[in-house]
């Protein structure tokens, strides 16, 4: 009994540690990307050089200098950490691990397509791992993967401003028959932690929503339901996207350089043409969808077209950039393109049923098509939902458990990041 009590405050004691050293790595991580690629983006814009050419420069750095020398820093992040914590028993490539910053920093600061939870949380996950491995008189070879988990967890949780659904997030992807409370309590630790740094010191989160504390008018319900199914099925539409640009480019074989410079030129390229804000991690689009911007979200599509298929026509080019960039061996990731996909396609429906703008029923739209997406591209129902109630506010519980339930039934045959897996040279440990 004593043994037993002794080995669960040790447990507390290491969980305690790996929280607040993940919660610290996870907040500086996503902070220095932050600055670092905010930066070099307006210097970027100060250069009279359309914006969509800028990722092949990007693209350059990455295909014939840092691929050159490590080849499995490409990719989004995810998989090498699935791989790392399932057949690597939490050991990391300390090499993967360092590229992977600079790899992603190449692709988002030249307004390369994806977001930064993937690469970011691989990072994070890298160095916990080499960390606890370097303590060997306080942790064990056990502990390698707890540290991983809390990695990821505290990119996730800096990232979306959600302790919770973040912690869990980093549990779920790896494991979503069978969760086990001695991954997920560290992890919620470790997220918690992030974002408790994150705030303490009045950093900016990466994504801002500002949703209406007003509840959703019930009377629309069924449209909620429908949206749910749609929800689902936009994400299945984009995991197939990323698996045929995957098949395209054959990322793995021939001319690396060759591919990616293609790939981000081809996505540079239907993002400008379409809407430049689509360029990079599009998080301007995320205020412009809450406020309803017409003007700002149309783009270059034109005041002609009706405001709901101008809005579809974004979600269907963010996914189709996003997979472009990513499929064709670019670093970034996958979790905030699924968010803004499915943020356009809430609104997309709020605007077609004319729901009134800014009420709480359009954000329940907006709320379940962000859940439903992340949902059903990456088969994360409880993390997704959580993340959405902490992000919108309580008062979106229901829209958000309609479109994680409804989402996962649709495609829980398979993620976005179990295609990746598939693939012969996905990023590795």
């Amino acid at each position: 009994m004593k043994r037993s009590i002794t080995r669960t405050y040790l447990y507390l004691v290491k969980w305690f540690i790996l929280a607040v050293v993940s919660g610290i790595t996870g907040a500086l991580l996503v902070r220095s990307f932050f600055l670092l690629s905010t930066g070099i983006q307006s210097f970027f814009r100060t250069i009279p050089v359309p914006l969509f050419l800028w990722p092949v420069l990007g693209a350059v750095i990455a295909g014939s200098l840092i691929y050159r020398i490590e080849p499995h820093a490409s990719g989004e992040g995810i998989p090498s950490y699935i791989r790392a914590l399932t057949a690597g028993k939490g050991k990391f490539s300390f090499s993967v691990t360092f590229f992977k910053y600079w790899a992603a920093l190449a692709t988002i600061s030249t307004f390369g397509n994806g977001g930064i939870v993937g690469p970011l949380g691989r990072v994070s996950a890298g160095l916990m791992s080499y960390v606890t491995r370097k303590m060997e008189r306080i942790f064990k070879p056990e502990d390698w993967r707890t540290a991983g988990i809390c990695g990821l967890a505290a990119v996730t949780g800096s990232i979306f401003q959600s302790s919770i659904g973040g912690g869990l997030f980093a549990v779920e992807v790896i494991q979503r028959a069978k969760i086990g409370y001695k991954d997920v309590f560290p992890a919620i630790l470790a997220s918690s932690a992030s974002v408790y740094i994150f705030r303490l010191f009045g950093w900016s989160p990466f994504y801002v929503i500002h949703a209406s504390p007003e509840f959703m008018d019930l009377s629309w319900i069924w449209a909620l339901l429908i949206l749910a199914v749609v929800s689902g099925g936009v994400g299945g539409l984009f995991i197939k996207t990323y698996a045929l640009a995957t098949r395209i480019f054959k990322r793995t074989h021939g001319i690396v350089l060759l591919k990616v410079v293609s790939g981000s030129l081809a996505a540079g390229a239907i993002a400008w043409a379409l809407n430049p804000e689509l360029l990079g991690t599009s998080n301007s689009m995320i205020s412009a969808v809450f406020d309803m911007d017409r003007v700002f979200l149309t783009g270059n599509v034109g005041s002609t077209v009706p405001f709901a298929l101008v809005l579809i026509i974004m979600m269907l080019a963010k996914a189709l950039a996003n997979s472009v960039t990513v499929g064709s061996g670019m670093s970034a990731g996958f979790a905030g393109p699924a968010a803004i996909i499915g943020l356009l396609l809430g609104a997309a429906s709020a605007e077609l049923l004319g729901v009134p703008l800014g009420s709480g029923t359009y954000h329940a739209f907006v709320a379940a098509g962000f859940c439903g997406v992340l949902t059903a591209s990456m088969n994360i129902p409880l993390s997704a939902a959580i993340m959405t109630v902490e992000i919108f506010g309580t008062v979106y519980s229901l829209p958000a458990a309609l479109a994680a339930i409804i989402g996962f039934q649709v495609t829980r045959a398979q993620t976005i990041y179990d295609y990746a897996l598939q693939q012969p040279y996905a990023d590795e440990m």
